[in-house]
């Protein structure tokens, strides 16, 4: 089956109640999470966070529960409470629209924030203190690496576009290392970013707190940090891979007793109802399947004529793209036209 028709398919199957998914997952998978994540958190407390964190990012009901379950995992396992629970900005959940090749379901992504970061980098011990921090247009700004290294900032009282960043870490013998990145890099590290382009990304929404965190990210290797930290920075921006803890998925926990994942609410939040561009994309995708167009890339080659523009992917479009390309569709026009 084609890939968009596989989308189709799975997005008609979906459980309305991700909520249920995501207890039931649980419930039959709990001694192989607990194994991950040890007791750094509750069935109970990680289903809530759930519940939460779709309240606040509704189009994360639309990810496959496995994925978002993952992201959260890795939270744990790393110590980092996702902000869209805290709100303090150490780590995120995002629903970036990548798509699962098993399932045709998005996923959710996980993002380590640059408050995480140094939050990962302290916790070697050999660290008196470290942070990072953006340069602007009027900054009075040098610096210089060698034998004598030296770098002076004096932010001014009303800054323009982003320059530089840089992040100094001091450490506990005394010594210290520092690193420095100028906008053209800042831009060239976030084109490699798999979140870059898409329309929910957070080098879109904070884009200079994104910049910091790449230059602690670059300095990992070189600083005192243990080795989850570094790995850890090396899967940023991905979807975990917790694949071998869900499948095959026990059906009893280890004293073979059902796991309790009841929280006190009355009643489950509902699923939001799609958005009128998600329900435009669906129908778009189904007018596809039906003039045999089985895989997104075909689509796309029709969406560019469409549009006059390059399209790489149908998640991208607009609202008013998806209007251009519907009316296209339901007028006759068909790929190669």
């Amino acid at each position: 089956m084609g890939q968009l028709a596989t989308q189709a398919q799975n997005a008609q199957m979906q459980t309305m109640n991700p909520q249920k998914n995501m207890k039931s997952l649980l419930e039959r998978s709990w001694p192989r999470i607990a194994a991950v994540i040890g007791n750094n958190l509750s069935p109970q407390r990680l289903y809530q966070m759930y519940v939460s964190t779709i309240n606040r990012e509704p189009q994360l009901a639309n990810c496959g529960v496995e994925s978002v379950l993952s992201c959260f995992m890795k939270c744990a396992a790393l110590g980092l409470e996702p902000s869209n629970v805290d709100g303090l900005g150490r780590a995120y959940i995002l629903p970036y629209g990548n798509k699962n090749y098993r399932t045709g379901q998005k996923e959710a992504t996980l993002i380590i924030g640059y408050k995480g970061m140094i939050d990962l980098a302290r916790r070697s011990g050999q660290i008196r203190d470290i942070s990072a921090r953006a340069v602007h247009e009027g900054d009075e700004f040098t610096y210089s690496y060698g034998l004598n290294e030296d770098l002076r900032h004096v932010p001014c009282a009303k800054p323009g576009k982003l320059t530089h960043v840089y992040m100094i870490a001091n450490f506990k013998d005394g010594g210290h290392y520092f690193q420095v990145m100028n906008a053209d890099e800042i831009e060239a590290a976030a084109k490699r970013s798999p979140s870059y382009g898409k329309a929910v990304s957070p080098w879109k929404s904070d884009y200079e707190a994104m910049a910091k965190k790449t230059v602690i990210r670059r300095a990992f290797p070189y600083l005192p940090v243990s080795v989850e930290a570094r790995d850890a920075a090396a899967s940023d921006d991905q979807t975990p891979d917790y694949s071998d803890v869900f499948r095959p998925l026990p059906t009893v926990t280890a004293d073979d007793s059902s796991v309790d994942v009841s929280v006190d609410e009355p009643e489950e939040p509902e699923q939001p109802q799609p958005s009128p561009v998600e329900a435009k994309r669906s129908e778009m995708i189904r007018r596809f399947q039906a003039l045999g167009v089985a895989s997104d890339a075909e689509a796309c080659e029709t969406i560019s004529k469409i549009l006059n523009r390059e399209v790489k992917a149908s998640d991208e479009l607009s609202e008013a793209e998806l209007d251009k390309v519907l009316g296209q569709l339901k007028a006759g026009v068909k790929e190669g036209e």
